[in-house]
């Protein structure tokens, strides 16, 4: 029989982790954690690679802390979370009603979403979008059918494409949804699940001024917004509409760099007052 570890009651073969990697797991609390917990343990790690978020990622241990066990914690963390979940839900669901045929899920690498969106939409093909796919990740995903692996983007390739929880991570957030929008198919959709927000330090500060913002760079560049999506307000779903300005979208980004922490700072202020009115 294969060995297994099991975390909060998600079974992981053995032979699928290192040493190193084992030993880390079975640290683990033995009760599945509050997201907070989650948090701080993520920005422990990040502490411990001396990684500097106000400073260019090249040349700091990056590459060290995305292989870190810490990601497989946080995506079984993450396929437990009720929050998450009710995300996940409401995606797949509005997939599944628009009829897409050819999907991709971009760095969706432990398979949560694609594997729910799968069960809905199964006749549908659901691309996941990651270079270096975990061992445990392809494990829980080997005998998913309508399931695909990919390393790269396709171009003009798909009906729709997910980035969720993936923006705020990337030094370049305008350049890498332009690249993604890149590979829907004209009248496509693209829909991005940012949190522009510091709630861990992967996330990076030079990205948080397209907090209010970024729908607007977006709609600079040339996606038609479509709205959110309801009960998961930071989900937005564009549009490819065909032309697109490049030029554009780096002008408005340079505005929402200029403008965004002054939005920022002024929706939250304006929040706080609107909480005391109520109270």
């Amino acid at each position: 029989m294969m060995k297994e570890i099991s975390l909060w009651g998600i079974n992981i073969p053995s032979d699928l982790l290192n040493k190193a990697d084992e030993k880390y797991l079975l640290g683990l609390p033995e009760s599945l954690p509050t997201v907070e917990w989650v948090w701080a343990e993520m920005d422990r790690v990040w502490d411990n690679y001396n990684i500097n978020n106000r400073k260019t990622l090249t040349g700091q241990a990056i590459a060290k802390f995305y292989s870190h066990p810490v990601w497989l914690m946080n995506g079984v963390f993450t396929s437990l979370d009720p929050v998450s979940e009710k995300h996940r839900d409401l995606i797949s669901q509005f997939t599944r009603d628009k009829g897409f045929m050819l999907i991709a899920d971009y760095a969706g690498g432990f398979g949560e979403l694609a594997i729910k969106m799968a069960k809905k939409s199964r006749n549908s093909i659901i691309k996941i979008i990651e270079p270096y796919p975990s061992d445990f990740g392809l494990y829980r995903l080997k005998d998913k059918g309508n399931i695909e692996i990919s390393a790269t983007l396709g171009i003009d390739e798909y009906d729709v494409i997910i980035a969720q929880d993936v923006l705020e991570h990337v030094e370049d957030p305008v350049g890498l949804a332009i690249a993604l929008s890149g590979s829907v198919q004209d009248n496509g959709l693209i829909i991005f699940a940012n949190c522009f927000y510091p709630v861990i330090k992967c996330h990076l500060p030079k990205t948080f001024h397209l907090r209010h913002t970024f729908r607007f760079v977006m709609a600079a560049y040339g996606l038609e917004y479509q709205g959110r999506l309801a009960g998961a307000e930071h989900v937005l779903v564009f549009k490819k509409m065909g032309k697109v300005s490049v030029k554009t979208a780096r002008l408005a980004e340079k505005i929402s760099q200029f403008s965004g922490g002054t939005i920022n700072y002024g929706r939250e202020f304006l929040s706080k007052i609107k909480r005391i009115i109520k109270s």
